[in-house]
């Protein structure tokens, strides 16, 4: 019967400093490609039946990157596209990064796509009550109306706005389109003002705060944040959301395969459900990063409506130039490169705990200001406080004969990777169980091992495999 004793030695990887906010986790730096199961898929939500893509995928066939390959699928009236999407409920600032490559010829993919309206960028949408859109039973055949054929589906009810990157209404050309769609009644234009035609990448971003929404873009690293338009506006009615939205990543192209389906409702229903085979998609997306953030309480509503923007009302167009947000005093400390940050969640909790000595040694994860004998990054995974003593929070081990426990309660859910190891010598370690940095459910490694979460307060309990007759445990921690 091994004697076990318990050994708590943290593994130290330094972070770097954030601010404290809780939509910081649904960010992706899309450097894990098991993120993926963190994103939503409104065609399968909705219950469409047909695949909004040929290829989607993290981390895989672009390192670092979300590779989205659409179907031939846009997003106009009652028309809807692709959307990998995050629940976010109410204010956030939503910024991504994005290359546009096409299909049309292999050999050079940095080509624009020759498709009109092939882009990809940020989409809002507004919830709907729907799961089984498409005919239940399944058919490619047209049918109307819905209900007659198991379907859920409820006409002018598509509530969105988009910014995206790619070709739109002169393919071939590098462009931008925004559209702003309340009821399934679309309001769109799109330019090459601001848009160097070399340049495979933009940056682009939403805030919303209230019942306004404003949107921005760039077209280099170093570029200055463009303020494309504000919703409402004379021009384009703000959507029918309410406080629940779906926020994420659009990618679409072809339109003259969905056009003829544009006219009707029934139509493009059928379009929606049943898309022709035959269409001609020519977009790869391939998102850098997708980072979300509660907007600065300082950015009020009346400072967003204050923005000057580039919309120009007279043309339906992009004035040229375009307005800068250094234009606009009252929003341009909060937005653009400011809440265009990683999601650092060691950082946060550092910010949270040090504030203003977040910096400061005392605040490093291998620190241990109170001297209780859990370091800051030991604290953090526990959820303990790095200032005061928290004795209680220390992992413990339980149990008599053959049976022991390792047991600890995490205090984040995700954010720092996470071992159990044993060892007989403290030389050579063995993992016996492990949490990844994005959270989700904990890894068995070896046999006669389990591992039991407490459904009620998260206390994890490791059961240790028979080891040798010494034998000790201890839990590693890694950012």
């Amino acid at each position: 019967m091994p004697a076990w004793k318990l050994v708590v030695t943290p593994m130290l990887v330094v972070g770097s400093l954030a601010g404290a906010d809780d939509l910081a986790p649904l960010s992706d730096e899309f450097d894990d490609s098991a993120s993926i199961a963190a994103w939503q898929d409104l065609g399968v939500v909705e219950g469409w039946g047909t695949p909004s893509y040929e290829m989607a995928d993290i981390n895989t066939t672009a390192p670092g990157r979300f590779h989205v390959v659409p179907g031939a699928l846009t997003w106009f009236n009652h028309l809807r596209g692709l959307l990998f999407f995050k629940e976010v409920s109410g204010d956030f600032v939503a910024t991504l990064r994005v290359r546009i490559l096409s299909r049309h010829n292999p050999g050079d993919p940095e080509e624009p796509p020759n498709r009109s309206f092939s882009l990809a960028g940020i989409l809002v949408h507004g919830p709907r009550a729907i799961t089984q859109a498409a005919p239940d039973p399944y058919t490619t055949n047209a049918v109307w109306p819905p209900g007659d054929f198991g379907s859920d589906y409820v006409p002018n009810t598509e509530n969105f706005v988009f910014l995206s990157y790619g070709s739109a209404g002169s393919p071939g050309t590098r462009q931008f389109e925004i559209k702003a769609t309340r009821n399934s009644n679309s309001q769109l234009y799109f330019s090459s003002v601001g848009i160097d035609q070399g340049e495979t990448e933009a940056w682009l971003q939403m805030v919303r705060v209230g019942d306004t929404i404003v949107c921005l873009r760039k077209h280099s690293l170093a570029g200055e944040w463009i303020v494309e338009n504000r919703y409402p506006n004379p021009d384009h009615p703000f959507p029918d959301f309410g406080p629940d939205l779906q926020v994420g990543i659009t990618a679409y192209t072809d339109w003259p395969t969905a056009a003829p389906f544009s006219g009707n409702v029934e139509d493009a229903y059928h379009f929606n459900y049943a898309p022709p085979v035959n269409g001609q998609p020519d977009l790869i997306a391939q998102v850098d990063y997708f980072r979300l953030r509660r907007p600065d309480p300082a950015l009020t509503e009346g400072a967003l409506q204050a923005m000057n923007v580039s919309y120009d009302p007279a043309a339906n167009a992009t004035a040229d130039p375009p307005v800068l947000l250094s234009a606009s005093p009252g929003a341009a400390p909060y937005l653009g490169e400011v809440p265009n940050v990683a999601y650092d969640p060691y950082g946060d909790w550092q910010t949270a705990q040090f504030g203003g000595d977040a910096g400061l040694p005392h605040a490093f994860p291998g620190a241990d200001p109170d001297g209780d004998g859990l370091v800051n990054l030991l604290e953090f995974f526990l959820g303990a406080n790095p200032l005061a003593s928290s004795p209680g929070s220390l992992p413990r081990l339980a149990g008599a004969g053959t049976d022991f426990a390792y047991a600890f309660t995490p205090g984040i859910t995700d954010g720092a990777r996470a071992e159990v190891r044993i060892s007989d010598d403290l030389a050579n370690w063995t993992t016996v169980a492990s949490r990844p940095v994005c959270g989700g459910d904990w890894e068995v490694h070896l046999a006669e091992a389990s591992v039991e979460v407490d459904a009620g307060t998260a206390e994890v309990s490791v059961t240790l495999p028979p080891g040798a007759e010494r034998a000790f445990v201890r839990l590693e921690v890694a950012l």
